[in-house]
């Protein structure tokens, strides 16, 4: 288990990764990462592009057809 040290950076605060995670990872400079809070503490993911695309298109389509699927609930 690593540990880092929250430090300030300019009007907000951040963490330095170890070069060996950051390598492991994949993470590259400049690269967006998700934070999910969670009870416990935080949790970083690394964006998935292709993920999000379709969970957009899901949300859409839900919403397109909401009354459908309200119908089709009474059912």
């Amino acid at each position: 288990m690593e540990t880092v040290v929250v430090r300030k950076q300019g009007n907000s605060v951040g963490v330095t990764l170890p070069a060996e995670t950051r390598i492991r990872l994949g993470l590259e400079v400049g690269q967006e990462l998700t934070l999910v809070e969670m009870a416990d503490g935080i949790k970083l993911v690394k964006r998935n592009l292709k993920l999000e695309r379709q969970m957009q298109m899901a949300r859409e389509t839900l919403r397109e057809q909401a009354d459908v699927l309200q119908e089709l609930a009474k059912r």
